[in-house]
Parts: structure tokens; sequence; C-alpha cells
């Protein structure tokens, strides 16, 4: 029975900042764009206490090789913007932003062995920065590594309990390795937090499916559809439907 689990996922996205990638994810899937630079440089995340800050000068250079690091990105000059986070870091190597931009437009590349490295430099200067799990779990998943997505998954879910985006990644994952209980309860908790989030429901009908739960699944679809009239995927589910209530 075909799966169409990870057709088209809803985009997460936050409103208006810095890089966006476009990068294949869980397909349809977008990692958080980085943040946009401050008009005055705070202290940068995740700097362990009593380091020594970079000099005032260096600050400000840094910044500034940021701020047209975006503006380069924004233009779709990707290996610019690359060169341009590059020396930033180079010149403040604890510019957690810098890093997590820079993985996005590493992304957007399709270097996804440097842009993982990228979102391990973020991790490392701040352990509790969920975007940066979120998308690492999203490279790792199209790397077919199912259980490093789902530790990542399971870390952003953990930090942030309300992201109902890993949730709904997390399940696909779980689909995959065949453990639907897993993934119907991640599901779950997905429309329960975001009773609006039509994919979570279009995935766990498809998980019911699997089971042989028929009037799950339907209701599953059913909403989905609902939420969702103009899918791309809509003749698709449509048929499931018709085989669902078929004799």
């Amino acid at each position: 029975m075909p799966k169409f689990l990870a057709a088209i996922l809803a985009l997460f996205l936050l409103a208006s900042v810095g890089c966006a990638s476009n990068s294949p994810a869980y397909p349809g899937t977008q990692s958080y764009p980085g943040p946009q630079s401050p008009p005055v440089a705070p202290p940068y995340p995740g700097v362990q206490s009593g380091a020594a800050p970079p000099v005032a000068s260096t600050v400000v250079n840094a910044d500034a090789l940021f701020r047209r690091a975006e503006e380069a990105y924004q233009a779709g000059e990707t290996d610019q913007a690359i060169a341009d986070y590059t020396q930033a870091i180079a010149l403040s190597p604890k510019y957690l932003e810098a890093y997590y931009n820079r993985a996005i437009a590493y992304e957007d590349k399709g270097n996804f062995d440097l842009a993982i490295a990228d979102y391990d430099h973020v991790i490392a200067l701040d352990p509790k920065y969920t975007r940066a799990y979120y998308n690492r779990a999203i490279l790792y998943y199209n790397r077919g590594n199912l259980d490093q997505a789902i530790a990542d998954d399971s870390t952003a879910i953990e930090l942030t309990p309300t992201m109902s985006r890993a949730f709904n990644n997390r399940g696909i994952a779980y689909d995959d390795q065949g453990k639907l209980d897993q993934a119907i309860a991640d599901f779950s908790k997905a429309v329960e937090i975001d009773s609006g989030f039509a994919d979570a429901y279009r995935n766990r009908g498809q998980v019911y499916r699997e089971q042989g739960a028929k009037p799950a699944a339907i209701a599953d679809f059913e909403k989905y559809l609902e939420l969702a009239p103009n899918a791309a995927d809509r003749a698709q589910v449509e048929q499931s439907l018709n085989d669902l209530k078929g004799p």
C-alpha cells in the first residue's frame, strides 16, 4: 500500500527573519530561518560564563559582515552570504547566529555535511537552541539516519513541548521504522497542540489505514481535506477514502 506520509508537510517558519532554507526536508518542510542581526549586537547566545568578550571593534566588524551576509542571501547571492558569514565567524568565533544562518545557506547549496557541522557548532554554543535540533533532524532524516532524526526531534520537543511540527516529523520517522503506535501518538500530540495542522491528520490517517483502523483513517482523511481543500495530493487522499469506504 503506497505511503504518502511525507508528501506535503506544513511549513514551519518564523515570520520575516533572516535566511529561509529551500533545501528538501521531510518533503515540503523548510528549516527555521535564521535570526536577523539586532540594531545593537547583544552578547552572543551560548557564550560560556566567564569567557572574554570580543573587543568592541571586532564586534562591530563581525556584525557588519553578518548584516551584509543577510542582504546577500536575500538577494539570492548564497555564495557571497556564506563567505561573509565565514568572515564574521573568523572575527567572532562564538557568533552563534552566523553559524546558524550559514548552515541554512549551506543547505540551499546542498552542502548538508557542512550544514550539520554548523548546527553542531550552534548546539555546542547553546545546548537549548531548539531550532538547531529541529533543522538538524530534517537533514538526518533526509540522509536516512532515522535514529538521529528522532533523537534531535525528541530534544526539540523536550526544549519546546508545544512544537507541533517536531512531533509530526518524529511521527513520520517512527512510521518509517514500523513503530506505528508511537507514530500515532506523535501525530495525535501534533493535532492536540495545533487543531488546524492538516498534514498531521493526513499522516495519522495513513497510519490508521496501515493498521486497518478504517473509521479512524476515514475521519482523519476527511478532516485533512476539510482543512486543506486545495491540497496538491487531494486526488490521492480522495482515492484512499474511496478505497476505505468501498465494499
